[in-house]
């Protein structure tokens, strides 16, 4: 099989956690609903937001699809106050502002894997290309994503042992990490799936480094999880859309 590869960067980003309100904390890289809108925004499918805001249409023509995640540039934050207009002031003053804390992402740069499904080919028409329908953006409209097109890649399945990932990996049943060699180690609970009115249908527990030069992680065991050889790189696969 063949694999669509592409890097998205910029000089932030905002992939908000889903129990927060006012004061937003970030994800540390796109979880892959934030891939999935980032494909649709590049190949144009539309999500019907026009319609009914809470509308993502764009996830029926992403059935089939899989795709891995890795962070490419060493892992910072930083805090700022953001300026919002307060709606519900009491002397309904529009002018009234509330300063709220967001979590970012500084100079995020991030490699997408993609392979399957029926967006392959228009995606692939429009990396070459460089050229995208909906302007592509890290989490918040504000935050403006740069793509760059690194190739398509044959892939060879890996059924090693004990094998290094360069990708964020995903805790499916089985799997078992060498904490030791992998060093520094993160865990998290990222949404996987929403239907088309944005309603989380699963989410998946993953695995990730804040990748200092050198930093891999490392498997005892496969499991459940899907690695394969892309180019130079091992990567590990979330299961398909």
């Amino acid at each position: 099989m063949v694999v669509l590869v592409f890097d998205v960067s910029g000089d932030m980003a905002m992939f908000r956690k889903p129990y927060t309100t006012t004061s937003l904390v970030s994800f540390a890289f796109p979880p892959p609903t934030a891939v999935g809108g980032m494909l649709a925004a590049i190949t144009g499918i539309d999500h019907g937001a026009s319609s009914g805001a809470q509308n993502a249409r764009y996830w029926e023509a992403l059935s089939g699809t899989s795709i891995a995640i890795a962070m490419r540039a060493p892992l910072r934050w930083y805090t700022t106050a953001v300026n919002m207009i307060k709606f519900k002031s009491p002397s309904g003053d529009m002018g009234e502002h509330i300063q709220a804390k967001h979590q970012m992402v500084k100079n995020p740069s991030y490699r997408i894997y993609v392979r399957g499904g029926d967006l392959y080919d228009r995606l692939k028409y429009r990396l070459k290309r460089n050229e995208f329908i909906f302007t592509p953006y890290l989490g918040v409209a504000y935050a403006l994503a740069e793509i760059c097109y690194v190739g398509e890649f044959e892939e060879t399945y890996l059924e090693e042992a004990k094998v290094p990932v360069s990708t964020i990996v995903p805790m499916y049943r089985g799997m078992e990490l060498d904490v030791i060699s992998s060093r520094a180690v993160h865990r998290d609970l990222v949404p996987f799936m929403v239907d088309k009115n944005r309603r989380v249908q699963k989410t998946v527990s993953v695995a990730y480094t804040d990748m200092i030069i050198g930093h891999e992680l490392w498997l005892k065991k496969q499991g459940e999880v899907e690695v394969s050889q892309v180019g130079e790189e091992r990567v590990a696969w979330f299961e398909q859309w």
